[in-house]
């Protein structure tokens, strides 16, 4: 029985990691979001877009806001938009 239980649990934890994404931060410049459509498709989800300094994030997450990712599936990737200073792109839905 421990057998089955040890061999459901590594089937169950590679599961886990398989369908887990990794994170990226990828740096753009604060014109990207606009020129490559990402604010329109999260505009349309019902978003309020804008900049958050990192070290207020978790404080704005209280507020409802949260970070926006760009997601390639392929690759298991998931990244966070961040501008060369620090700023990252957080939303809030409406």
């Amino acid at each position: 029985m421990l057998e089955w239980l040890g061999f459901v649990y590594g089937i169950a934890k590679d599961l886990k990691d398989y369908l887990e994404y990794e994170e990226e931060n990828k740096l753009v410049d604060q014109s990207w979001p606009t020129k490559s459509s990402f604010d329109e498709k999260w505009k349309e989800k019902g978003y309020k877009l804008r900049w958050s300094r990192p070290d207020k994030i978790e404080s704005r997450r209280l507020d409802g806001w949260e970070i926006l990712y760009e997601v390639d599936k392929i690759k298991r990737v998931r990244r966070r938009i961040v501008l060369r200073d620090g700023m990252v792109l957080i939303g809030k839905i409406l």
